[in-house]
């Protein structure tokens, strides 16, 4: 099958007009048509958001031989999902704030119960409100993947 059959066949697949498919990739429905017939083919660009919207690789796209998507191609994104959530957590515990302000904790409540030094507890707490505050920071940055 070569890349404008399998263009078409995603597409229609999906319930896709070519005007419709190609204002999604903002070209006109023309290229669509032209990739289609294999007159013209995508760009790199293109060819990438082509498989982000349709979930199929680079390789079924573009490899003649291969008539059938990969059918693990679920469980690679979920496996990749859950490893960025891994990732994320072993980052987010191995990040300094956290125990910060954890460690803050017991040692305000050891300090409040044992030594009742208000110079102390104050340093404590503002110690805390530093961690906590970077903590706060650091969650938003990979919120928003920075």
């Amino acid at each position: 099958m070569t890349v404008g059959e399998k263009i078409t066949k995603l597409r229609k697949e999906q319930n896709l007009t070519q005007e419709q498919f190609a204002e999604i990739l903002k070209v006109s429905r023309q290229s669509v048509s032209k990739w289609e017939r294999d007159d013209a083919y995508p760009d790199t660009e293109k060819l990438i958001r082509i498989g982000k919207i349709f979930n199929c690789s680079l390789d079924y796209l573009l490899k003649d031989e291969i008539e059938q998507m990969d059918v693990n191609l679920t469980s690679a994104k979920e496996d990749a999902g859950y490893d960025k959530m891994r990732a994320g957590m072993l980052t987010y515990l191995s990040f300094p704030p956290i125990f910060g302000w954890i460690v803050g904790i017991v040692s305000l409540k050891f300090q409040i119960s044992h030594m009742k030094n208000k110079t102390q507890i104050c340093l404590t707490i503002l110690g805390m409100l530093f961690s906590l505050i970077c903590t706060f920071l650091m969650i938003a940055g990979a919120l928003l993947g920075l």
